[in-house]
């Protein structure tokens, strides 16, 4: 479906171009009018437009201010400028601005449905060139993950638990998700959950917590590094909440733990 815009603030040129130009032959389904910039604006908002046939010299704002803003906002939509001026500084800002053509009024409107026709064309080919690159990353994405399924195919799924436990103790005091860990072995989170505890018998999340709060009591009972720089080492940078983790856990506090354990070690 395409879709112009004539924006003129002459009605007559409007109406010319509207009766002149055999519409059905080009195969432009909405033709829209707008007589300022301002209200070319409004017909933007509501609808997709294709092509603009844009006269410059309008009240307000000229047509080369409003397709200035328009390339600012969308780069897509061919423009079509229409002048009474042959002015070269004209000619050169709508080059800048990728118009598609300059035409000079009155122009004929056989050479207009030409012109059309080819930017219809023109439309049609970027649009299937879209088209073929997007199907070509799909094609991409989709072997790129065909061969990565693969990949996890050949590992057992203690081997897949394995890499995940290696993966959590490299990054213990990193705010790493299950998600996160799901990507880096090429699994759906789900899935990686569900034969992480049938292998281990506890979640991802746990077993997190369980690790950290291990490597806390080695270092409380085999180091002088003080409780704050323990609890951030193994990623609790909030110590009142490492000191509750660490009592569900271990049934004391930090502090009583290293009282208690300390002596013990020779």
């Amino acid at each position: 479906m395409t879709n112009l815009m004539i924006v003129d603030d002459e009605v007559y040129a409007i109406r010319g171009i509207r009766e002149g130009v055999d519409w059905s032959k080009l195969k432009i389904d909405g033709i829209y009018t707008a007589n300022s910039a301002e209200q070319a604006r409004r017909i933007l908002l509501q609808q997709k437009i294709d092509i603009i046939l844009c006269d410059i010299e309008m009240p307000q704002e000229n047509g080369i201010c409003f397709i200035r803003w328009l390339r600012e906002k969308n780069e897509k939509i061919k423009c079509i400028f229409l002048t009474c001026h042959a002015d070269f500084n004209f000619v050169q800002e709508a080059l800048r601005l990728k118009s598609s053509d300059y035409l000079l009024k009155p122009v004929a409107y056989d050479k207009l449905e030409n012109i059309l026709s080819k930017t219809i064309e023109d439309i049609s080919r970027e649009e299937e060139e879209e088209r073929m690159l997007k199907y070509g990353e799909m094609y991409l994405d989709n072997k790129k993950h065909a061969i990565e399924e693969k990949s996890v195919i050949k590992k057992s799924n203690r081997d897949i638990v394995e890499e995940v436990k290696k993966l959590i103790l490299e990054h213990l005091k990193e705010d790493v998700s299950v998600e996160q860990y799901a990507k880096q072995v090429f699994l759906n989170p789900d899935y990686l959950t569900r034969i992480f505890r049938r292998e281990m018998g506890c979640s991802i999340v746990n077993y997190i917590i369980r690790e950290r709060l291990r490597l806390a009591s080695r270092l409380l009972m085999e180091t002088d590094v003080t409780i704050n720089e323990i609890a951030v080492e193994v990623g609790y940078p909030n110590y009142s909440h490492f000191t509750k983790m660490f009592r569900q856990i271990f049934g004391v506090t930090p502090s009583l733990y290293r009282q208690k354990y300390r002596i013990t070690v020779k």
